[in-house]
């Protein structure tokens, strides 16, 4: 028994390969909310540009969740590629955290429908939750030990950091919101940005340990 147990505890490809499937379903779901603009019976073709470009948000929105969900891919990719072994709350967390990414293209939907402020708190808020639910896997799988033995605890440190950075500027979206929606969006790119600073400092810090051990 404790044998199919062991062998439970370390089978996390099957993981993988179903949160894979979540991830390009919703990352796809995403275009479907961008409809093809009809021009007005006896208008010309000429103001199809003006109607497209009234699309804006429907744009920005597809654009938009398709880099935060391919971003969070790739940390959920970065996070299994440390873990060697799996619990029950490790698979129900990650059960969670897919239910949210299944739910971004709702919220990318409510959101270019009602670019206000409820649309933009509403999609802030399941961004935030998404990337707080992968932040707690990471935190799990650390403190339960799944991870791979000998990660540098600066390094993993560094990772928990960049895995906060996404949710808090959304969080502190929301609360800008209240003062100006179309600022709110604004500060949505910062998500950019600071995710590449994190990473360089992750990769600089490494490549120094690499490095290091090698002299």
């Amino acid at each position: 028994m404790s044998g199919l147990l062991s062998r439970e505890t370390e089978e996390t490809e099957r993981l993988v390969t179903f949160s894979d499937g979540v991830f390009a379903i919703a990352i796809t779901l995403l275009v479907l909310d961008i409809s093809v603009p009809t021009v007005p019976a006896g208008e010309p073709a000429s103001v199809l540009p003006s109607l497209v470009f009234e699309q804006w948000h429907e744009l920005f929105g597809y654009v938009f969740s398709f880099l935060v969900i391919g971003s969070y891919w790739v940390l959920h990719r970065r996070v299994f590629v440390y873990i060697e072994k799996s619990d029950k709350r490790l698979v129900w967390l990650n059960l969670l955290f897919l239910l949210f990414v299944a739910f971004v293209p709702y919220a990318t939907s409510l959101f270019t429908a009602y670019p206000g402020q409820f649309g933009i708190m509403f999609y802030a808020g399941t961004l935030a939750a998404t990337g707080f639910l992968l932040a707690g896997l990471w935190g799990h799988a650390s403190r339960r030990r799944l991870v791979q033995e000998g990660l540098p605890p600066r390094a993993m440190a560094i990772r928990a950091a960049r895995f906060f950075v996404s949710p808090i500027v959304f969080v502190l979206s929301i609360g800008i919101a209240f003062i100006d929606p179309f600022v709110a969006i604004l500060s949505w790119l910062l998500v950019l940005p600071l995710t590449a600073l994190f990473e360089s400092r992750l990769v600089n810090y490494l490549e120094g340990e690499t490095k290091g051990s090698t002299s």
